[in-house]
């Protein structure tokens, strides 16, 4: 069924070697375009507008509707990619066409991924879509988060700039509806598989509910225990909880002790399966 995490780590799991689409059936009938275990972008039926509300949105100047459509009959004809050509004729920024494409992926996937409808591996034939920008899936989920609680998840910005940039990954979760975590923000140098981003939200939602965080005593003697690779959960508010993995025992301490002064309740743990996975993927581009 059409899952929005079941398909974002179905994009995960395939060959990097691969290229293909995932065709979502029925009524809200769509498509997420897959390369190197990326997502290319998305598209849902009823939404061919959007994109281009995005793009004049994201624009370097306000935008006439007529140079939009003169970009499209120029790229047709002349068998010239849709960004470049806006990029060449300086009517957006690389990163205001990042953020326009993002958007409505972000947009068509919660539009088709309703867990209603079935959804199909369809191999691309050719060598590849060559996307300009490709997204980690676990970047989509929580941009898709992010989009459906956009109250709960208010405060993730002010928490994750607390996180070393030195941190492996870091995350913020919004205890959703069901009482999963729901990944609203990630950071970090390593980007990790959407099941290891929601094991650590899970993890720390779970700990914080049982204990209320460790006392000052307990956290010292977890601290004093822990070598190597560690993650450190604390929850910011009623439903929305964060997670730093750190390999540095001194930042470790240090984010502690923040925490505590801001008097976050926190959790540690060197035990996750997460903190050890190998499948770490890297932001790739190539051309749209």
């Amino acid at each position: 069924m059409a899952n929005l995490v079941d398909v974002l780590s179905a994009v995960d799991d395939r060959p990097a070697t691969e290229s293909g689409a995932f065709v979502v059936d029925g009524d809200r009938a769509g498509a997420v375009f897959v390369e190197t275990s990326q997502v290319c972008w998305a598209a849902a039926s009823g939404r061919g507008g959007r994109l281009r509300d995005l793009l004049r949105h994201h624009a370097a100047r306000a935008l006439e509707a007529t140079e939009l459509d003169d970009v499209v009959s120029h790229c047709r004809d002349e068998h010239r990619a849709f960004g470049a050509e806006l990029e060449a004729r300086a009517l957006i920024s690389n990163l205001g066409l990042r953020a326009a494409l993002k958007q409505h992926t972000v947009e068509s996937l919660i539009a088709q991924c309703d867990g209603s409808h079935a959804v199909t591996w369809v191999p691309h034939r050719q060598r590849g879509y060559r996307a300009r920008f490709t997204f980690p899936p676990i970047e989509l989920l929580a941009a898709a988060g992010a989009e459906l609680y956009p109250r709960e998840a208010a405060g993730a910005d002010r928490n994750l700039a607390l996180v070393p940039t030195a941190a492996r990954t870091a995350g913020s979760f919004v205890i959703g509806d069901d009482d999963e975590a729901v990944a609203v923000q990630v950071a970090g140098s390593a980007v990790l598989p959407v099941r290891n981003v929601l094991e650590l939200g899970n993890w720390a939602a779970a700990a914080l509910a049982a204990c209320n965080g460790f006392s000052p005593a307990v956290m010292a003697r977890a601290l004093g225990e822990t070598s190597g690779t560690a993650a450190l959960g604390w929850r910011s508010a009623r439903r929305l909880v964060h997670v730093a993995v750190l390999d540095d025992h001194d930042a470790l301490g240090a984010l502690v002790a923040q925490l505590h002064q801001l008097g976050h309740p926190a959790v540690l743990s060197s035990r996750l399966s997460a903190l050890h996975a190998g499948a770490e993927r890297s932001t790739s581009q190539s051309a749209l």
